[in-house]
């Protein structure tokens, strides 16, 4: 592959530098979804507190402070389903390092998700953003369009927009799938 698309924040990081392009990217995305799931919510939600805006910022730093219920309890995870959503966040957050090569392969986070295998000690996904960033704030009245983007150098915004079109979901049912032997 020598580039791609994808919707900034789901998309791995390399698509939009000049890094070679990888399935890993997949595995990235795959992991952006499973943040969606597991927060019942898009990713980045301006409408939220700053403190809430970028969730799987947010996750990570109640991972690293061990820090758990928190979580549970804003994702309003039962206690029943609390081991299944923190297998799904500890995953997710291997599939979103910041480096390809710290991605697993989609065969392994299957087998993470099923619990057939150990989760990994976790790193930090945004050694990137070690520098306290915030992320700016635009406004809820645009959209991201094909001419937003500068044909001259294509990682350069220069007019954007959101739409927000995906309704919250109240409740999910997961089931992750084990072997039968």
């Amino acid at each position: 592959m020598t580039g791609g698309r994808g919707t900034p924040g789901y998309a791995a990081p390399e698509l939009w530098m000049p890094y070679p392009i990888t399935h890993k990217c997949d595995v990235y995305s795959f992991g952006m979804l499973l943040f969606e799931i597991i927060g019942r919510r898009r990713n980045l939600d301006i409408q939220l507190p700053e403190n809430l805006e970028w969730f799987r910022r947010w996750v990570w730093k109640n991972i690293e402070n061990g820090d758990l219920g928190e979580l549970m309890k804003v994702c309003e995870i039962d206690d029943i389903s609390r081991e299944t959503a923190e297998r799904m966040v500890k995953t997710a957050l291997c599939c979103v390092q910041y480096r390809p090569e710290q991605r697993p392969l989609m065969s392994m986070v299957v087998k993470m998700l099923e619990g057939a295998v150990d989760i990994p000690a976790l790193s930090n996904p945004f050694p990137h953003l070690l520098m306290e960033t915030q992320i700016p704030r635009i406004s809820a009245l645009t959209t991201w369009t094909e001419a937003s983007v500068d044909s001259e150098s294509p990682s350069v915004v220069t007019e954007s927009t959101l739409v927000r079109t995906t309704p919250t979901m109240k409740n999910y049912v997961i089931e992750v799938a084990g072997s039968s032997s």
